[in-house]
């Protein structure tokens, strides 16, 4: 039976190349004739092929590009055949020799940018060349992004306002006693707002920029922060008498903090401001009458409003002479 068949294989390409032969006999043009010869000889070598059982390896891809964190990029295809792998459009890895079945490769590229025309082929030990399998756009970056303030930041109660400046798109991490309200940002100038525990000094807190390919901003160190927002609490120690003569009554309080005195009412202070503990004032008044609607606040540094404290009602008589 083997050699019937080597027979038959035989005489079916003999009759190929004698059919092949006489095609390109029959000619008028001489060019045409050597160009109808080389597609009669592709012709022939792909029938040889049916005719002997070989096959060029087929390829396609089973994952993507994926860039690494040490920046190479990995990708896998399937090859229905073992062989060489030949590669083409910048990109080379140091695996030479394909499997038949799955192949995870990884790319060796030395130069940030974009890659859109690499692609790999398989060559067989027959020497038949697979389709060339183009490989997905991928792009590398070796630089770490830039991160900057661009103005003085401002503090509002436990957080602190401020304005920062990427040179690409990218994600915020918070380092130390702090955190922020933005996490992704995009190129260009943005207003964040960083918010601390509790009251307190703080010099821990600091930013990166992380960008899409894991590169690292330096950090940006926001310095000692400040934070006050505890408002001052005032109680009345000293109150004015009931009934009075004088204009200028004393009176007596206490504050939690300094800061700026207010009066409301038909009463107000001889001073504007306040230290911490006891203080002792004039009030200066319109003129006889009742004052029950007199109040004060204080206002602290950090611009923390006290609850208005009532100062207790009292009477302010005519002249006894």
């Amino acid at each position: 039976m083997k050699i019937i068949r080597l027979f038959g294989l035989s005489f079916l390409v003999g009759y190929a190349i004698l059919l092949l032969f006489s095609c390109g006999q029959f000619q008028e043009n001489v060019s045409e004739g050597k160009d109808n010869l080389k597609v009669n000889n592709s012709i022939y070598t792909s029938l040889i092929k049916k005719l002997t059982g070989a096959s060029s390896p087929i390829l396609y891809q089973i994952k993507s590009t994926s860039v690494q964190e040490d920046n190479l990029v990995s990708y896998g295809f399937n090859s229905s055949k073992s062989g060489k792998i030949i590669y083409a459009g910048g990109c080379f890895s140091s695996s030479i020799n394909a499997a038949k079945g799955d192949n995870h490769i990884l790319f060796i590229v030395m130069v940030e940018g974009n890659y859109e025309n690499c692609s790999i082929q398989v060559i067989d030990a027959e020497g038949n060349k697979s389709d060339t399998l183009h490989v997905p756009t991928f792009k590398l970056d070796f630089s770490a992004p830039e991160l900057s303030k661009v103005r003085d930041f401002q503090v509002q109660g436990r957080n602190l306002k401020m304005e920062i400046k990427v040179n690409e798109l990218g994600e915020l991490s918070y380092n130390g006693n702090c955190s922020g309200n933005l996490r992704k940002i995009k190129k260009g100038i943005s207003e964040i707002l960083v918010s601390f525990p509790s009251d307190g000094q703080f010099s821990d807190c600091e930013i990166k920029l992380v960008d899409a390919s894991g590169n690292t901003s330096e950090p940006l160190p926001l310095g000692t922060v400040r934070i006050d927002n505890t408002p001052p609490i005032l109680q009345e120690i000293n109150p004015v008498p009931e009934k009075i003569y004088t204009d200028r009554p004393s009176y007596a309080f206490t504050t939690s903090k300094s800061g700026t005195l207010n009066f409301k009412g038909k009463c107000r202070g001889n001073v504007e401001k306040a230290v911490v503990g006891i203080n002792y004032i004039s009030l200066l008044l319109a003129g006889p009458g009742k004052y029950k609607n007199c109040t004060m606040t204080i206002t602290d540094y950090s611009k923390n409003k006290s609850r208005p404290l009532k100062i207790s009602p009292f009477e302010k008589l005519g002249d006894n002479s």
